[in-house]
């Protein structure tokens, strides 16, 4: 396969939850701790096998991407599985916006140069629709697409024509996604402290979405690990990034209530689905772990405001708005 290296370079209607499809989802948690590479069909390009790894997390699991301490030929890592493009091709009609959400963990304090994240293709790889990145030296995030078939790296703060860069916090779990307008090339990109759009980039169809380490400048000495869990592409009629009730099936969504709505102290959760792991998302996207005990999230250490809380499932991610008081 070949690729071209970024070198230098709710207030939620029932009905667009309703109407969203799940193309491809992925929480690692059905696969074995081992290399991932041949497990589920994921497939890579450059690196060893054990640079690609489902890693136990506490509980359930997610992906590790280690990537190179050098630059140069050869030392991206790209992984990926096959079927996107019939997902988006048998979509219901008007759903012409791909929005891909991950979760990330940021990591700690690090000299390398790799950077991180989830990028969208069309079929010959020379397009970039979409994508985040996150340079391990600085954890600035950054976002990609293309116009005139040039591709750009887009610093995501405020600003115009240049924009300010926008940092994640160190060995943080974020939540961030961009999205795809596939009738008009508008990108949009979000997370915690950007909600960036860019309008005029130019129109393909979407063919795969790989998840990519990568050097952005010419030189680096130092490997990096790159952690990713709760990932989902979706085709949608309208943007509504790191905004929807559910994730996975309406039937699932209803298979999990939580109560009461406000909350105080804790949060009741009901429901016929296995729950294998439990989050708290800001609005921004910051995520927190949450420890369900005997049903009941304890949510009393949480400033007042509005959050999300993510069920992680056997069949992907629930999450549900509520209010803290």
């Amino acid at each position: 396969m070949k690729r071209k290296l970024l070198i230098s370079l709710f207030c939620l209607s029932f009905v667009s939850s309703f109407n969203s499809q799940v193309l491809q989802q992925e929480n690692f948690d059905a696969l074995n701790t081992a290399t991932i590479v041949g497990q589920s069909g994921y497939q890579k390009l450059n690196g060893a096998n054990s640079d690609y790894m489902v890693a136990t997390a506490t509980p359930g699991k997610n992906l590790k991407i280690t990537g190179a301490a050098t630059a140069g030929t050869g030392t991206a890592r790209f992984l990926w599985k096959d079927g996107l493009d019939a997902a988006w091709a048998s979509r219901t009609t008007g759903n012409n916006i791909i929005q891909i959400e991950y979760d990330f963990f940021t990591g700690p304090a690090s000299t390398s140069n790799n950077a991180g994240g989830i990028e969208l293709y069309d079929s010959t790889y020379n397009y970039y629709l979409g994508g985040l990145t996150m340079q391990q030296s600085d954890k600035t995030i950054f976002g990609i697409y293309t116009t005139g078939a040039t591709v750009t790296l887009t610093d995501l703060g405020a600003g115009t024509p240049t924009p300010a860069p926008v940092v994640l916090p160190a060995n943080t779990w974020v939540r961030v996604g961009f999205a795809y307008n596939t009738a008009n090339g508008t990108v949009t990109f979000k997370g915690p402290g950007f909600y960036k759009t860019i309008t005029g980039t130019d129109i393909k169809v979407p063919y795969e979405f790989d998840y990519a380490v990568q050097t952005l400048v010419a030189t680096n000495t130092a490997s990096s690990d790159n952690l990713f869990d709760n990932v989902v592409a979706r085709a949608v009629a309208t943007e509504n990034l790191l905004l929807a009730t559910n994730e996975t099936s309406l039937s699932l969504e209803q298979d999990i209530s939580i109560y009461p709505n406000p909350a105080t102290d804790f949060i009741n959760v009901k429901g016929k689905a296995k729950i294998l792991n439990v989050y708290i998302y800001d609005m921004s996207g910051i995520r927190m772990d949450a420890e369900m005990v005997n049903n009941k999230v304890n949510v009393q250490n949480l400033k007042t405001g509005t959050y999300l809380i993510g069920f992680k499932t056997e069949k992907g991610l629930v999450t549900k708005k509520f209010s803290k008081r």
